[in-house]
């Protein structure tokens, strides 16, 4: 993942500058520790000269290949100067952005572009920048560390020890789930009453987003969604297991920075654990005859997994024709297709016209596409 940009300088006064640059760092709090993950510094500008090239024409170099006279940044008038950078993300499993006060770690990312004067060798940073980073999880690749976990039926008792109901809730999508779509569950129900009257005619079902500490092991529980679901008369039989199909849509949380959801995928990043929850509530009566009949309410859970990346499809790649510059300047291409050209002043211009979510190479000295180094677009 590439985070491209520009900086943008304005220069009122003359001063002597050595460097422009940019930095990008990464920081993450919890409870007792604050950690760097990682700080990246690129030079965008700098008084130096380049290395490996050869001297530039008509740009003050001298023969030996130094400068005699650093290169300074003019006054500017209305539009300051410009410097681009592209960053690349480092390679690897970093938690996602989290907002102070929200969860049980906070994380922030951060751009900041820097100027070093001569005289003092001071950096002069600019405001931060906040890069919001939220992972890409396809919920299939760790499906199976959740589908493993044995879960036992959920007993619900009685004040004198007799079971009332049974219940167990299975996930049956083994590829999990995305934001926005629906999750099919089976609920296994067994009501202990002979009462017609008295089964479960309604369940309440939450949908929940529970974060979890590894290092504290507290655990915050967010509630992402509520549904009611009408049980049909057909289905349950008084002490018959019976099965019930839940189809439970999953939504697209409305994140807010102070309360309320994150909408995390499910995932497991430093000390910070992500899982998602059905609950199902269903309200069980005991008998008609007993006095001080209060309702009693059966709690079953299911863990399942949450993505907001589906599987990349295998598509065929467009290969990149390698250019092999002659004598003559004309171009030999060891592709059959052909670019458009534009002939003009006895030279070839070789125009190669990229079309959307085309993948683009870096060219190497050597004229070779190195394969491994691609930009999606």
């Amino acid at each position: 993942m590439l985070i491209a940009g520009h900086v943008i300088l304005d220069v009122k006064k003359p001063f002597k500058a050595t460097k422009v640059g940019i930095t990008f760092t990464g920081l993450m709090k919890s409870a007792k520790v604050q950690t760097e993950l990682f700080a990246i510094q690129d030079v965008l500008w700098d008084t130096a000269p380049p290395k490996g090239k050869s001297p530039a024409r008509n740009n003050n170099y001298t023969d030996d290949g130094s400068r005699p006279n650093p290169r300074r940044l003019k006054i500017t008038s209305v539009v300051g100067h410009i410097f681009l950078f592209a960053i690349k993300w480092p390679l690897i499993n970093y938690p996602p952005s989290l907002p102070p006060h929200r969860s049980f770690v906070e994380t922030e990312y951060v751009l900041r572009s820097f100027v070093t004067i001569k005289e003092s060798d001071v950096q002069y940073l600019s405001e931060p920048l906040v890069v919001d980073f939220r992972p890409r999880i396809d919920p299939s690749l760790i499906t199976p560390s959740i589908v493993d976990e044995i879960r036992s039926p959920t007993v619900l008792n009685d004040d004198h020890g007799k079971v009332l109901a049974e219940a167990k809730l299975e996930c049956q999508r083994d590829m999990g789930a995305f934001f926005g779509s629906d999750c099919q569950f089976t609920l296994t129900l067994l009501v202990r009453n002979s009462d017609v009257k008295l089964l479960p005619q309604k369940a309440k079902i939450d949908v929940c987003e529970i974060h979890k500490s590894k290092e504290t092991k507290k655990i915050q529980l967010f509630v992402l969604s509520h549904q009611t679901f009408s049980f049909s008369q057909d289905i349950l039989k008084p002490h018959q297991e019976c099965s019930v199909p839940l189809r439970v849509h999953i939504p697209i949380p409305e994140i807010d920075s102070r309360r309320g959801p994150l909408g995390l995928p499910t995932l497991s990043i430093g000390d910070l654990i992500v899982e998602y929850r059905l609950r199902v509530g269903i309200p069980v009566t005991p008998s008609r005859f007993k006095l001080n009949n209060s309702g009693k309410t059966l709690v079953v859970e299911c863990p399942f997994v949450v993505g907001n990346a589906k599987p990349k499809e295998s598509e065929s790649k467009r290969k990149v024709p390698r250019l092999v510059v002659n004598a003559e300047g004309e171009d030999n291409r060891d592709s059959s297709t052909s670019s458009p050209r534009d002939v003009s002043r006895g030279r070839t211009n070789v125009v190669t016209e990229w079309m959307d979510g085309c993948e683009v190479p870096r060219f190497l000295a050597g004229g070779d596409v190195e394969e491994d180094d691609e930009v999606v677009m």
